[in-house]
């Protein structure tokens, strides 16, 4: 999964309002500026301070003239959690890469009652359709792991990074980390987004 630092990287990065996805969105783009590259950021839809779907687009490299992933085009997709990401699985080109946190947060309508929550199994078997190329890891465990469920979005920032699609270094990524968070927050917001580079890294030998 090694990234081509001459095309345009296409990255969609969906989860729920609350979550961290337009945070997550707003730092990688950041360190992918510290790296060198142009950037476009967009939000696609989302009510982010309702706790509804939201979906934010990171285009990184020269042809990134504007922020609209097409579907069919995402190099990666980042999903906070199953459901959430299989909304947006149309996005991810053939052969793709989707990174996706395993761990489950009920929609409101499923909490309720009036609706099930699918399948963990079907829910790979649809994107499988799309691509097997599939990393799946717990990352609120690993938000917990390195202090608060709040950096679960630096644990997937890491995670990004460990897939080796994108141009960007964690040397970058953690410097842009700690010049966005209060002091107080910069440590465990930086073990995170270590532990998430681990993991990916891992998963992807």
């Amino acid at each position: 999964m090694e990234s081509n630092n001459s095309n345009t990287i296409n990255i969609a990065i969906t989860g729920v309002g609350g979550q961290g996805v337009l945070t997550l969105a707003e730092i990688l783009a950041k360190a992918a500026l510290q790296c060198g590259f142009n950037v476009r950021v967009g939000e696609i839809h989302g009510m982010a301070q309702r706790g509804g779907h939201v979906v934010c687009t990171v285009r990184v490299g020269e042809n990134a003239k504007g922020p609209i992933i097409d579907p069919g085009s995402a190099h990666l997709l980042v999903g906070f959690e199953p459901v959430e990401t299989l909304r947006e699985i149309q996005l991810v080109k053939q052969g793709g890469c989707v990174l996706m946190s395993s761990h489950v947060q009920y929609p409101v309508a499923v909490s309720m009652g009036q609706a099930e929550y699918p399948d963990h199994e079907e829910i790979i078997k649809t994107m499988n359709k799309y691509t097997d190329k599939i990393i799946e890891f717990d990352a609120l465990e690993l938000a917990l792991k390195a202090g608060s469920s709040r950096s679960l979005n630096m644990v997937m920032l890491g995670a990004i990074i460990g897939t080796g699609l994108v141009p960007i270094t964690e040397k970058a990524a953690i410097e842009v980390v700690s010049a966005t968070f209060p002091k107080k927050f910069e440590k465990i917001n930086i073990g995170a987004t270590k532990l998430g580079f681990e993991m990916a890294t891992a998963c992807k030998k």
